[in-house]
Parts: C-alpha cells; structure tokens; sequence
C-alpha cells in the first residue's frame, strides 16, 4: 500500500471516529476531502499531480441528527507548540471547553510565532499533535466537538 493511499484511509477512519462531517487536507500537489453523505456514508476525493490509486469509500456509522465536530488544520507549515511560551501551561487540553477565537497552540515558523485559534465554540476532544512536532498546512490539529459550555453557578 503506498503512503498515500494510506493517509486516505486514515483521513476516512478519522472523519469516521471523530463524527466530522467534512475534512479537507491540502499540501502542495495533492489534495483530499472526506466528506461524511446523509445517511453515515463517506465520500472521499482526492487530487494529484501523480496518478494515485483510489481508495474505494468506507461504509461510516450513522451519526444523523448529532451535530458535526470541527477540525483546526495548520494554517501553515511549522513546529507545533502546546503553551505560548517554553515551560507555560498548555493553552488547550483535552476535555476543556474552547470559545470560538480562543488561542489552542503556537506555531513557529521562520522564528515567528502564530495562534492558533478554535475555528467555533466547543469542547477539544482531541490533541492531534506532540509538543515539538513538524507540521505541514492544512494538517489536522485538534478536533473540537460543538456544544454549550458547562455553566457553574
């Protein structure tokens, strides 16, 4: 199997785990979307500058009427930090809410650093990446589950 049509079926099984309803992953000559069709079905498409073999769609568990969780891609190709600063505390973690806007990571970049915001208000369900690591635009770094904030009176 070659690495792409790896990555494909990675992207399939998580749209399929994270009940996303669309995930989209661009880098240079090749592109992908996983779509998640009414009904629990998954489309996948992909493009490249290369011929590619495709992966047939998996078969997706129904999820209707449960609302879609959200991706937050890499705006850009960098090192991917969990705190603002070296030591600090993670900005987000798993299991805690995030209001749309609200800084998740850093990444660094040609020694810039850039936030990373929560694309909608949401509880993270997943960290996606390790303090440290490289990643590429577009690459899934946290998936946030939509909802209301819990309310502590």
């Amino acid at each position: 199997m070659t690495q792409k049509t790896q990555f494909i079926l990675d992207m399939i099984d998580l749209v399929a785990e994270e009940r996303i309803a669309e995930l989209c992953v661009s880098e240079a000559a090749f592109s992908i979307r996983v779509r998640r069709k009414a009904g629990g079905e998954s489309s996948a498409s992909a493009s490249s500058a290369s011929p590619l073999a495709g992966a047939p769609p998996a078969e997706m568990p129904d999820t209707a009427g449960a609302p879609a969780a959200h991706t937050v891609a890499a705006p850009m190709a960098g090192t991917f930090y969990r705190a603002s600063r070296p030591g600090g505390e993670p900005l987000a973690r798993e299991g805690s809410w995030a209001p749309a806007g609200s800084p998740l990571c850093v990444i660094e970049a040609m020694k810039m650093l850039t936030e990373v915001g929560a694309g909608q208000d949401g509880t993270i369900s997943r960290v996606l990446c390790e303090d440290g690591q490289m990643v590429e635009q577009g690459q899934a770094l946290f998936i946030i589950e939509p909802g209301e904030a819990a309310h502590v009176s």
